[in-house]
């Protein structure tokens, strides 16, 4: 009996003693992996952060190919994200987000698992090196203050970095092969002389690049209801001023009309526009992308020493849904020009 005791103290003291170097270890853990992959670094950048490419080349996408997945409004760029759900025990449940990108720099996500409180990060690094990308895939992960997960830690990088290194090896084998090629947009750039119109307009917010869909869509419905009761005609294809480049962006939804209505009700307005000279990019892609419209148009400016004269708008020439492919989605973003 006496002996008994004396083992089960043993345990208590080497479990106690077990815990309470696990409260003085690393409360996070970092894996980091790097390759080189021969090819230009927007053609990588353009893979890494389009969701859709990511069970071609993401090692635990690949462990139950039969799990259910769910994508976000956007598929690719920040704000873009997918939950995913399987009855495999090692997949379980979750939701991956592009939380940051820099374009054709780097790309940051929020990995948060099923259950857990706190999301684990992981960011991929690209640098240009001579005829080739450097690409380093950096994840860490918060531990918390539990002395089991902290010892866990301890041995993450062997656990989980052969892991990396073969979604690295599977991403480089098939960009290299040019199985994963993600389209790159089309954009075709000129000077022109912007007639005169006049649009129903709504003024509202998007906190991030998702929300910009939604807010367009509500505007574009109030506004739609507003044209039927007061017997308007559209005049043209649904537009949007942007006056801000960034995070919150500030919006301006519109249609043009043929005339003014008698009235306007809620928060849509009126407005007429003179004509004018302006710059226009016809653009040809997603629009999570069109800040490359925007880069061109600033370059176009600089050169020609230009000045812009207002806020840019964007013309939805297409309808997305009356094409196949996203890169055959017409916009026509405008600047206008002193």
């Amino acid at each position: 009996m006496k002996k008994g005791m004396r083992i089960l103290v043993w345990i208590a003291g080497i479990v106690a003693l077990f815990l309470l170097i696990g409260a003085f270890l690393p409360g996070s853990a970092t894996i980091s992996r790097s390759a080189s992959i021969q090819a230009p670094v927007p053609a990588v950048y353009n893979v890494i952060t389009d969701l859709t490419t990511y069970d071609a080349w993401m090692t635990w996408n690949q462990v139950d190919t039969a799990m259910k997945k769910e994508y976000g409004p956007l598929t690719k760029g920040k704000g873009a994200w997918y939950t995913w759900s399987s009855e495999n025990w090692k997949v379980g449940e979750g939701k991956l987000e592009i939380t940051d990108v820099q374009p054709n720099k780097s790309v940051t996500t929020a990995l948060l698992f099923g259950g857990a409180d706190e999301p684990t990060h992981a960011n991929w690094e690209l640098k240009d090196t001579a005829n080739a990308t450097q690409i380093t895939w950096t994840l860490n992960a918060d531990l918390g203050h539990n002395p089991i997960s902290r010892w866990f830690g301890l041995f993450f990088d062997n656990m989980m970095g052969p892991d990396f290194e073969k979604g690295l090896a599977q991403l480089k084998q098939k960009i290299e092969s040019g199985e994963l090629k993600i389209p790159e947009p089309k954009m075709t750039l000129e000077e022109i002389n912007t007639p005169a119109f006049q649009a129903l307009s709504i003024l509202d917010t998007a906190a991030v690049m998702a929300d910009i869909g939604p807010v367009l869509q509500k505007a574009y419905g109030e506004i739609g209801q507003l044209i039927g009761t007061a017997q308007l005609k559209v005049s043209g294809t649904p537009l949007a001023w942007y006056f801000t480049s960034g995070e919150p962006f500030v919006l301006e939804a519109a249609i043009p009309v043929d005339k003014a209505p008698a009235s306007t009700t809620g928060r849509i307005k009126w407005k007429s526009i003179p004509q004018g000279k302006a710059v226009v990019v016809h653009y040809y892609g997603p629009y999570e992308e069109s800040y490359l419209a925007y880069a061109r148009i600033q370059e176009w400016l600089k050169a020609t020493n230009n000045k812009a004269a207002g806020a840019p708008y964007d013309i939805y020439v297409d309808d997305p849904t009356t094409k196949k492919s996203m890169y055959e989605v017409r916009t026509d973003i405008v600047q206008p020009i002193e």
